[in-house]
This record gives C-alpha cells, sequence and structure tokens, in this order.
C-alpha cells in the first residue's frame, strides 16, 4: 500500500558521493615513506685502517668518507665478496687527510684534476672511483688461479 506523502516522491536523486581527499599530514606520510624506501641502504660495517688491521695486510686500502655513495658501494663489494679491506676517513682521520691531501698535491700539476673518492690502493694499483671490473682485476693480481 503506497504512502501518500508529498514531501517523497520516487523521483529523488542520490546525493552525490563525498570525495575523499588526503589530508596534508597523510600525504606527507606517504611520501616520506617513499623516500626512504628510495634512500634505504643496509648497514655495512666500516673497517678501519690501524695498526692491527694493517698487520694483517688487507687486500685493498681505501680512502673514503662517511657521506659518500660510492665508498658505500666499494664497502658493500667488498664484504659480499669477502676481500679483506680496510679504510682511512679523510674527514676525521688525521693520517687519511694526509694521505688524501698528498695524493691530491702531486695530481694538482697543469691539466691534472684532483681525485675524488674512493681512493683505492690494491697491490701495485691504484685508482680513484669505484669500478668493480678494475677491482676485480686488481684483485685478480693478488690471487692468481
Amino acid at each position: 500500500m503506497p504512502i501518500d506523502n508529498p514531501e517523497i516522491s520516487d523521483n529523488t536523486k542520490p546525493e552525490p558521493r563525498r570525495v575523499r581527499r588526503l589530508s596534508g599530514p597523510i600525504i606527507f606520510a606517504l611520501f616520506a615513506l617513499v623516500i626512504f624506501g628510495i634512500a634505504y641502504k643496509p648497514a655495512v660495517e666500516t673497517v678501519y685502517c690501524n695498526a692491527e688491521t694493517l698487520s694483517a695486510k688487507p687486500d685493498v686500502v681505501m680512502l673514503g668518507a662517511v657521506w659518500c655513495p660510492y665508498c658505500y658501494k666499494a664497502r658493500k663489494y667488498f664484504v659480499d665478496n669477502a676481500v679483506s679491506y680496510c679504510e682511512y676517513d679523510i674527514e676525521d682521520n688525521g693520517a687519511g687527510a694526509q694521505m688524501y691531501s698528498a695524493i691530491n698535491s702531486r695530481a694538482s700539476m697543469p691539466g691534472m684534476q684532483p681525485l675524488g673518492i674512493p681512493i683505492l690502493f690494491i697491490g701495485d694499483y691504484q685508482f680513484s672511483g669505484f669500478d668493480e671490473r678494475r677491482i676485480a682485476k686488481a684483485l685478480a693480481t693478488l690471487r692468481p688461479l
């Protein structure tokens, strides 16, 4: 039985759906999570050069810095490939800073560019930057098959 009420009709339109918008704090939190996910690097313990580590004759001696992404890649490569190494931090270690200055004073001749970090010493080889192929080739000379 139909109800005769003039206020209710069958032609009523449903209310439009309210679109939910993300609030500022939620957007910020999502953005922070994305940035963290991109920038996250698993920790790699740095082996600093000292009398004990140098007496073990590491395969690689590196001049680097904590903030350097290529130094991080080198450390990770050494750990992942069981390469013995030690590092002088050129900012926090006086010996490392002196070695870096001495190397770059030789590179300051006309036409020469100062070397960046990491600077790697592997056997008779010394080179700047992180290049897996160069490192593997230099390490192969230390450990012939």
